[in-house]
């Protein structure tokens, strides 16, 4: 008989090669240029429409997804539990935007200011069919004294966003779900023109008729989609101001050029008030959700006991990577550096390193490689980086204090001294 080999744990050997678990991801932008494209656009829009990121924790409180999903059940059991210190209930987070609404709150940011605009990414873990699941989820959220020309910005932002990837034919469907009591009026009347066809609805459609028949709308089973068709339309129950508010968004969406189709079957997930929308994608016979947004006031509420106004628009950039991907939609590298450094040598590499920090103390943006491949190669990856300018320093340069530098168009070049270099790169940059 051979010897018994120790198992893991009772050796305390691990394996030197552990991989990622499955059903999680790794973002490498040098990798893979679409995600480093959906990333770098996603921050570029947000800083253009005005919007700060925030980082919420990947763990949260039990209870504030408890009452996020307070009408959905099977979704609570979806939820990954997690073991902490502090001896509280709490899970993996599955979507950021409770916990957007909870920074909100928690931290006053309505006696801060009477605006506040912000952003997040990030990834987020749930149970699906008994495997972990991961999306890596981005939204934009305005909270605070805001308009019909805000919601309208934050649409105009995603749009944005999604047409820079080359999402061309993605289509945004808009609808208005009033406030919580023409909720309540429009739902009694759906209840009952449901409960004729129950016999019909899917076992999870019939479950909502008593928690949130809006729900209906939100089914994927084709043959509940084709029984809500004949369904009357919340529109007919808003009240004057509901109206007047979605006629000025629409106008405001003409006014930026976005186009959007009216589909008044449309209701966001719980929580969701006023202002609904949805941005679809149709690929090869198959529609996508690229997110959803609304107003999040009654979901504040829920979740935090105020009402707070609130209005974003949440989705998954996982999604988005995919379809990419899959229509092999061809995006440029955004890296863009102002100057690239081609030290040759060990003395010039240390004399590059001074370099550096010189020019970027002047807020001059460098890439630089400090290692041995050659002037050939390096001037080629200057060329992949987009910098106009390189500076090359060899042995000789670096002992006499001076520079060469390289216009990589035209491939012209120069020598400059050392202390003329930064006001020379600035001069032909136009700083």
């Amino acid at each position: 008989m051979g010897r018994h080999k120790k198992t893991a744990a009772a050796s305390g050997y691990v394996p030197k090669k552990v991989p990622s678990l499955e059903g999680v991801y790794d973002i490498i932008g040098d990798a893979d240029i679409l995600w480093e494209a959906v990333l770098k656009r996603l921050g570029r829009v947000s800083r253009t429409y005005g919007f700060n990121r925030i980082e919420t924790p990947l763990i949260e409180d039990l209870h504030l997804y408890e009452s996020f999903y307070k009408g959905s059940k099977n979704k609570i059991t979806q939820l990954i539990p997690v073991e902490n210190a502090a001896g509280r209930p709490a899970v993996l987070r599955p979507h950021i935007l409770p916990s957007a609404l909870r920074c909100y709150y928690q931290h006053k940011m309505f006696d801060k200011a009477p605006l506040t605009k912000w952003y997040y990414s990030g990834w987020t873990h749930k149970l699906k069919e008994e495997s972990l699941s991961s999306a890596y989820e981005y939204g934009f959220e305005i909270f605070g004294g805001f308009n019909h020309l805000s919601e309208a910005q934050v649409i105009g932002g995603v749009w944005e966003l999604l047409q820079s990837l080359g999402l061309k034919d993605a289509v945004l469907e808009i609808n208005n779900i009033g406030l919580d009591a023409c909720q309540k009026s429009y739902q009694e009347v759906l209840r009952e023109f449901l409960a004729t066809k129950k016999y019909e609805l899917c076992d999870d459609c019939n479950e909502q008729l008593s928690i949130r028949p809006l729900n209906v709308f939100r089914c994927l089973n084709m043959d509940c989609q084709a029984l809500i068709t004949e369904a009357p339309t919340i529109l007919d129950f808003l009240d004057q101001d509901s109206h007047k508010h979605f006629t000025s968004v629409l106008e405001a969406l003409d006014e930026i050029g976005i186009p959007y189709q009216l589909n008044p079957l449309y209701a966001g997930p719980d929580g969701f008030c006023k202002t609904n929308f949805v941005v679809k994608y149709k690929f090869k016979e198959q529609t996508k959700i690229l997110g959803e947004g609304g107003h999040h006031d009654d979901l504040m509420h829920s979740l935090c006991g105020k009402a707070y106004s609130s209005f974003g628009f949440s989705g998954d950039a996982s999604v988005i990577h995919q379809l990419l991907e899959a229509a092999k939609v061809e995006v440029s590298k955004e890296q863009h550096n102002d100057v690239f450094l081609v030290p040759l040598g060990e003395l010039a590499s240390k004399k590059s390193l001074r370099l550096f920090r010189d020019l970027t103390v002047e807020k001059i943006s460098v890439y630089d490689h400090f290692g041995q491949s050659g002037v050939k190669n390096q001037l080629k990856q200057a060329q992949v980086y987009n910098a106009p300018i390189a500076l090359i320093m060899g042995q000789k340069e670096a002992m006499d204090e001076l520079v060469i530098l390289r216009d990589v168009k035209s491939g012209m070049q120069e020598v400059i001294s050392y202390d003329k270099i930064v006001e020379e790169v600035k001069k032909r940059l136009g700083r």
